[in-house]
């Protein structure tokens, strides 16, 4: 990491980048900004075909208790890599197994998991504030390119290539699985295993990027990038392309952002994130009916 920082602080000092980066928290953010956005806009695609929104919103409620977990358990306030992916793990998991055992609705069994996560998580916050400064956990809330460390960028990019490989390899599967499970069936499928396999993949994505982009805002750029990619694409490719770009682009931006004004990196990323969404919309009507893929496309 240290051949990286002087590099780009060698950059710096020649003036091709903004003195920002003389800093080695906005060459983190920034590296960082470049592994997650655009996995995050890739998977967006099918989070959105799926109607699963709100479920990674539960997911990033769920680190609350996961972080209050780790602490309570002895981990390092910097570092409760245990208690938060494992809490989320669960969560995830419990959601899929009641939606495949239950015949309620996707929003009602979210809604059920959300009020007890949020419960939950209130309880152990108030527990875990009195023994920690809260300030050692508010980045897991909001996004802080303070309080990412090396470790943190570590584990999201071993993470990101993982997740990268398994998600690129089962693309087509999910897609299929998403829109017709009877004709996944059909082929051989299991849309079951295609499920817990893709929601597996998504919380470790949410979890790794918790410090960059805050538990009550990574629904944002999971599900507004490839939204306004949405309203654009006539087709699956383009949607998955002008999702990863919006992604990217966002937190791109909403990190250089940051880096200059006294604001939660998490909640810029949002408001950037929002603007190409609105803008996506003005431009709708030039890229004829957009709308997304359609079944015949997979």
């Amino acid at each position: 990491m240290e051949l990286i920082y002087n590099i780009v602080k060698g950059w710096t000092a020649a003036g091709y980048l903004p003195a920002i980066f003389e800093h080695a928290f906005m060459i983190r953010g920034m590296l960082a900004a470049f592994i997650i956005g655009p996995l995050l806009g890739a998977m967006g695609t099918v989070v959105v075909t799926k109607k699963l929104s709100f479920f990674t919103q539960t997911i990033g409620n769920a680190a609350m208790s996961g972080v209050a977990i780790g602490l309570l358990l002895g981990e390092p306030a910097d570092a409760t890599y245990a208690g938060l992916y494992g809490f989320c793990l669960i969560v995830a998991l419990l959601m899929t197994f009641v939606k495949n055992r239950t015949r309620l609705a996707n929003d009602t069994i979210i809604g059920v998991v959300l009020a007890q996560t949020l419960g939950l998580g209130i309880i152990l916050m108030i527990i875990v504030t009195t023994q920690f400064n809260i300030h050692q956990v508010e980045g897991i809330l909001f996004g802080s390119l303070i309080t990412l460390n090396d470790n943190d960028l570590i584990a999201l990019a071993i993470s990101s290539i993982v997740v990268t490989v398994l998600f690129a390899c089962n693309f087509n599967r999910f897609m299929l699985a998403s829109f017709n499970k009877t004709l996944a069936k059909a082929r051989g499928l299991s849309p079951v295993f295609l499920e817990y396999l893709f929601v597996v993949l998504m919380t470790a994505v949410v979890v790794s990027s918790l410090k960059l982009i805050g538990s009550l805002l990574v629904l944002v750029l999971i599900v507004v990038p490839a939204a306004g990619a949405q309203l654009l694409a006539s087709n699956l490719r383009r949607f998955v392309w002008l999702s990863v770009l919006f992604s990217t682009i966002s937190t791109v931006l909403g990190l250089l952002l940051s880096g200059f004004l006294p604001v939660p990196s998490g909640a810029l990323i949002a408001l950037v994130s929002s603007i190409l969404f609105y803008g996506a919309l003005l431009l709708k009507p030039l890229f004829g009916k957009g709308g997304g893929p359609n079944q015949g496309e997979i």
